[in-house]
């Protein structure tokens, strides 16, 4: 039995603050420049190479660092009055920098499908939301952390296609594993923490939104990857790939 009175202990307090223009810029602007040194050390590949590069380190860095926040003293879903800490402000805008770089790049060279820019406007607006909350940070990066763990499958799916690895045992392997991840964490999972989300009653009314927001944009890709898989592997491939950087 967890003691009700034990609280994560707070963090010092920084002199950059984390949820300002000012950090968020800092963020973004090391992303692009990431993606301009991606640029010049691999000129033989093209802009979306050095693009899902970049997103298959965000993906890492965020899963690692975000189901982390998974496991502290309680389950965070069930302690939405947690203070939110710097370490979390931090992922949180690591994260956001990310998103917005991404959303750029792909209004700029219009590589992803309307959904996906929807769910990249949709990270940035509830990334920015949760970094102006004094709480909620742990259920949030723990969130974010949990959606980002089946990408870096994606990216590699995609990398083996591109170097030739199409069709291979190997290619179909990490295929089919991405789906099953993004099944596991984003339906099953999902589906347990709105539950516990919409049920808690500290959680505050815009907090419910955003989860059932990303709940319903999990089930938009689900849906498509489920007819690419029954397409592909139940009917014999004619329909179009996963093309999109991430889900």
């Amino acid at each position: 039995m967890v003691n009700e009175d034990v609280a994560v202990p707070e963090e010092t307090e920084f002199t950059l603050k984390y949820n300002s223009w000012y950090a968020i810029t800092i963020s973004t602007i090391i992303w692009a420049a990431s993606y301009q040194l991606l640029r010049a050390t691999l000129p033989s590949k093209n802009r979306e190479y050095c693009c899902r590069v970049l997103s298959f380190l965000h993906g890492i860095i965020t899963a690692f660092v975000g189901i982390n926040q998974c496991f502290l003293i309680d389950t965070p879903f069930e302690h939405p009055e947690w203070r939110t800490t710097n370490s979390q402000r931090f992922l949180m805008v690591c994260s956001l920098g990310y998103f917005i770089h991404d959303l750029v790049w792909c209004f700029v060279y219009q590589r992803d499908s309307k959904l996906m820019l929807a769910h990249h406007l949709y990270s940035v607006c509830a990334l920015r939301r949760m970094l102006y909350k004094n709480n909620s940070g742990a259920q949030a990066t723990c969130a974010l952390g949990s959606m980002e763990i089946s990408n870096p499958m994606l990216q590699i799916r995609w990398f083996l296609r591109s170097e030739g690895y199409y069709p291979s045992n190997l290619y179909t392997s990490v295929e089919i594993t991405f789906m099953i991840i993004f099944f596991l964490v984003r339906i099953v999972l999902g589906t347990y923490f709105l539950i516990v989300i919409a049920f808690q009653p500290k959680n505050d009314w815009d907090f419910r939104v955003l989860a059932v927001t990303i709940y319903a944009m999990s089930w938009m890709f689900m849906i498509n990857i489920t007819k690419y898989f029954v397409t592909k592997y139940g009917l014999g491939y004619k329909g179009n790939d996963i093309q999109n950087k991430g889900t």
